[in-house]
């Protein structure tokens, strides 16, 4: 008699879960003193749905607070409906009596000794503040925390939030954040978060930052044949390159030996130079800096290996992209 198995199970391994709430209501709601086309609750709702789905590209699970537009929850009860998640993300604009505020405000849990939530809300919060600075090119973000004066969950403790979204999320458990993209009272910053392409950039590097944090990756790393062959095909060109540096000073202090020999070397030189010269150059870290070089053009610059001439513009080929990518994964910038 043939002895039956039990069917092998599949072990699941749980996704990381974001709750990303879309802040306001409707399509009427914080117009611009400055640009009468702006309402905060068209930018926050738009917003949400391109932050969810480039979440969703990274392997995220993401849900909304509210599932259209004009839905409306009372905002304790939307940072409840994070229960289970491993973050509450609040989308904002911010308004001031001064239209010249223009920084990007990071809410985040105010200091709590018996928790830890405070130190997640805190990390979190510093992880997304920066990229919102950079993309949306406003100064470095202002993190701001506010508790109440009074037991507001009946717990014996003055320990509870503010805000009604945070004060919700804290009391299930999830560290949550409010992102305040700038000031909409501000006719720059109102006109910029109008632009539907300036959205997708946001919402593609607030979902890499996020995804960052979690240590969750769209895609793989892995290189595919092509990328694989063309960057075998560059470093031995950077490798050429460097030998003939080496050689180039023997090769002047020599050249009534060998002139010829000096002519061709000097001639590698010049077509890397006009091929370099000829190519599309990046000026800035956004969303037109290929994806692939991102990281490493952003760690050279956070380190100081690479600044800007006029204006802060990087000038950048992709000739010396791929250069600078490969000699990051070599490691020569640890």
């Amino acid at each position: 008699m043939m002895q039956k198995t039990a069917p092998k199970t599949e072990k699941k391994i749980k996704m990381t879960q974001i709750m990303i709430d879309p802040g306001h209501a409707g399509s009427t709601v914080n117009r611009s003193p400055s640009v009468p086309d702006y309402y905060e609750s068209n930018m926050t709702w738009a917003l949400a749905g391109k932050l969810k789905t480039e979440l969703e590209k990274h392997g995220a699970e993401v849900r909304l607070t509210r599932v259209s537009k004009d839905e409306n929850p009372e905002l304790t009860e939307r940072g409840r409906s994070a229960a289970g998640c491993d973050a509450f993300v609040s989308l904002h604009s911010n308004a001031s009596g001064d239209e010249r505020v223009t920084a990007p405000w990071m809410i985040c849990f105010s200091p709590d000794e018996k928790t830890q939530l405070d130190e997640l809300s805190r990390s979190l919060a510093e992880a997304v503040g920066p990229v919102v600075s950079r993309v949306m090119d406003l100064p470095a973000p202002f993190y701001y925390t506010r508790s109440v004066d009074f037991d507001r969950d009946g717990n014996g403790y003055i320990d509870d939030e503010y805000y009604g979204v945070l004060f919700g999320a804290k009391s299930v458990g999830v560290p949550g954040i409010i992102v305040e993209h700038g000031f909409h009272t501000n006719k720059k910053t109102a006109e910029w978060l109008m632009n539907e392409e300036n959205l997708d950039v946001l919402a593609r590097a607030e979902a890499e930052a996020i995804a960052k944090y979690f240590g969750i990756s769209e895609g793989s790393d892995e290189m595919t044949e092509a990328e694989k062959k063309d960057f075998a095909a560059l470093k031995a060109a950077v490798e050429e390159l460097t030998a003939e540096n080496k050689k180039l000073s023997g090769a002047v202090s020599a050249v009534s030996g060998d002139s010829a020999e000096l002519k061709r070397r000097l001639d590698v030189y010049d077509k890397m130079e006009v091929y370099d010269n000829a190519a599309v150059r990046w000026a800035y870290i956004d969303g037109n800096l290929p994806d692939w070089s991102r990281e490493t053009v952003q760690k050279l610059v956070n380190r100081g290996y690479l600044k800007g001439g006029d204006k802060n513009s990087l000038e950048l080929s992709r000739l010396m992209l791929r250069i600078l990518v490969i000699l990051d994964r070599a490691g020569v910038f640890e």
